[in-house]
């Protein structure tokens, strides 16, 4: 019999193996593995979940609560990569299935996120992967600011430095969306600020019912006005986002941290924003989410073919994955998805971006981005990758500029402390001297890699690269 896939199920026999590593989320599990249990399949499958040496109660939470639940113990914490590879390696079912222990899927979302395999042509697609948007629902907030440029050694214009974001009192300073609008964290991580452009817009998660009250804390170089707007709650009979004026607020900011509240109307639209659609990678190596922090309108609604498919929400081959070798144990974290990718498609496989096959993600609730962590681990994995799968004149290029580069940050910090008779930030530097010492430790490994990849690979380094977009 035939199932809604097109994937002939073999008796009882399971069809995938869904796969989750988790490190101290035992508050994060019960949503996860609760909508995984609610999974509308027309086939059966087991659900795995590794867990790395936490230490938060998670593994009796899985033993009392979710006892059909294989556990996977690890005695120490084996990273994303790691933790996958402990329970991938002794898959045997059809199809391996990764998800985040941080995700929530729809109910259809695995029997859709499976159905391209047994499709027309599904005979040459090595992975697929789905719509991934971010947890919580969103208020569009758009920013508008006078500027003042901070001096000859920051040509940024900047706008006003926000430390803090509250709904109904809640801190939600980490999970708004700030792409469109500031230059990323600064700070320590544990009081992390942002400086915003002078216009533009954030996402901030509000609760899907009810007015909310938002609170900013900021501060700028000097008293100004700040402008606030959002969409106006929709007509009847018309969508949100129709074109409307929406309502403002006219805030006032000064040199000292102020907060100011605001209260938005409960018809005011909440939109979903995605988090990913497939993956690309940059010409000068950098991965990137598709569609990231973009307002979900539709404009993912086709599937089609992608470069990379990201790790959370991924389906693979089993065949292929053993063969493979799954990820790179080295990688621990960040861009093991992407490379494994990289390597499906040096295999003469493609990847499928499904948009029916949907997540609820809360993004980076395992490490903090932009952390020392993040960091380092996107920092150095990107180096891997590129010497282990780009053409070698990519792999270089990437591989020499990254000493200059921390030279040159290293001088122009020393000048403008000297300049400011402070002490230099020396973190930074060091952070990059680290990241470079672990990739020169770590380089024969990877030369090694290229040679065997380049031995069993059907497609040409120089014509997978065709795919590398400019920034």
């Amino acid at each position: 019999m035939t199932s809604r896939t097109g994937l002939e199920a073999a008796g009882s026999e399971p069809l995938a193996t869904v796969v989750i590593v988790n490190w101290n989320g035992a508050h994060l599990l019960p949503p996860c593995l609760d909508a995984l249990a609610k999974q509308d399949a027309p086939f059966p499958f087991e659900t795995q979940v590794v867990d790395n040496a936490s230490a938060d109660g998670s593994r009796e939470l899985l033993a009392r609560r979710y006892p059909w639940v294989t556990v996977v113990p690890s005695d120490r914490n084996l990273g994303f990569a790691g933790g996958n590879n402990l329970a991938l390696r002794g898959v045997t079912t059809p199809f391996a299935v990764l998800l985040n222990n941080d995700a929530i899927p729809e109910p259809d979302w695995l029997a859709r996120l499976l159905a391209p395999f047994g499709a027309a042509g599904g005979n040459r697609l090595g992975a697929v992967t789905g719509k991934v948007v971010f947890l919580p629902r969103f208020l569009r907030l758009t920013f508008s600011a006078p500027t003042f440029s901070p001096g000859p050694h920051d040509p940024r214009e900047l706008g006003v430095r926000i430390s803090s974001v509250t709904v109904d009192g809640r801190e939600v300073l980490r999970e708004v969306l700030w792409e469109k609008l500031t230059f990323g964290a600064e700070g320590p991580p544990k009081a992390p600020f942002f400086w915003t452009r002078g216009e533009g817009e954030l996402c901030v998660p509000v609760p899907e019912g009810g007015p909310v009250t938002i609170g900013i804390t900021w501060a700028a170089d000097t008293a100004k006005q700040v402008t606030l707007g959002w969409e106006p709650d929709p007509e009847p009979g018309t969508e949100a986002g129709a074109g409307a004026a929406g309502p403002s607020r006219t805030l006032p900011v000064g040199a000292e941290p102020s907060t100011v509240t605001f209260t938005v109307d409960a018809g005011a639209p909440r939109v979903d924003v995605i988090n990913n659609v497939g993956g690309i990678v940059l010409t000068d190596g950098y991965g990137a989410d598709r569609g990231y922090q973009q307002i979900d309108t539709g404009q993912f609604d086709n599937a089609e073919e992608v470069f990379t498919a990201c790790g959370n929400g991924m389906a693979m081959r089993t065949e292929l994955g053993h063969d493979l070798g799954w990820f790179d144990d080295d990688f621990f974290l960040y861009y093991e998805d992407t490379d494994l990718s990289w390597r499906i498609r040096s295999r003469g496989y493609q990847i499928r971006y499904v948009p029916d096959a949907v997540l609820r993600h809360v993004h980076s609730a395992s490490s903090v981005e932009w952390s020392p962590l993040f960091v380092f681990h996107t920092d150095r994995n990107r180096l891997l990758m590129l010497t282990k799968d780009a053409t070698a004149r990519t792999a270089l290029r990437a591989v020499a500029q990254y000493p200059l580069t921390t030279a040159s940050i290293a001088v122009r910090t020393v000048r403008q402390a000297w300049r400011a008779r402070s002490r230099p930030a020396v973190r930074p530097t060091v952070l990059r001297v680290r990241v470079f010492s672990s990739y020169l430790r770590l380089l024969p490994a990877m030369l090694r890699r290229r040679r065997e990849i380049g031995a069993a690979a059907t497609e040409r380094r120089v014509s997978l690269q065709s795919w590398l977009v400019e920034r």
